[in-house]
């Protein structure tokens, strides 16, 4: 007998702090719901979502690179750089690709760039950059406009890719020899196709 009655308080001390509990817990759900935009008294909230995912056609694929010097007409078009990048502001970027014999007239720029860099009597070269972004279909998205760019630095490595992204295709198991060109603006423009 004291057997059962310590068993039938034993489940009635369970039951009654289940239910102690799941009051508790009920009374804090309704009047605290913390959501990503703070405290809500609402348990619904509505997020912010793209109706449509972009495709491959849509998305931005593609980079073309023109270059040319201050006040000179010819135009040094290039489609080989792999990666651009921002170095500290909206004036000073950095391009790199693996170095390759189509940027050969792209090397004598950088040359004469960075020789000018330690003389402060020489006239230095300026160059003008266009990076034109296209879609996958290539339609133009926009132009990077940079003029009056110096290469601020100019450096030669090697990747091992292995669990990296490859520049060249099919080659995920080798090592890279890869090349990045900072440069040092005058300034920047977004131009759009409009």
């Amino acid at each position: 007998m004291k057997t059962r009655l310590a068993m039938f308080l034993l489940v009635i001390a369970v039951v009654g702090t289940a239910a102690i509990s799941f009051s508790i817990f009920n009374s804090e759900l309704e009047s605290i719901i913390m959501t990503d935009f703070g405290p809500s008294d609402s348990v619904f909230v509505t997020t912010a979502e793209a109706d449509i995912p972009l495709n491959d056609r849509d998305a931005a694929k593609i980079m073309r690179v023109r270059i040319t010097e201050t006040g000179h007409n010819n135009e040094l078009v290039l489609g080989s750089f792999s990666r651009m990048g921002f170095v500290s502001d909206s004036t000073s970027f950095l391009l790199e690709s693996v170095p390759s014999k189509d940027k050969k007239p792209f090397y004598k720029f950088v040359k004469k760039s960075l020789e000018n860099q330690g003389n402060m009597l020489a006239n230095p070269t300026f160059l003008d950059i266009k990076i034109d972004i296209f879609s996958g279909d290539y339609d133009l998205i926009n132009t990077l406009s940079y003029e009056k760019c110096i290469v601020s630095d100019y450096f030669v490595h090697s990747v091992d890719s292995r669990g990296k992204i490859p520049f060249l295709k099919g080659n995920d198991q080798a090592i890279e020899i890869r090349e990045v060109t900072k440069f040092s603006c005058n300034s920047f423009k977004l131009l759009l196709d409009e």
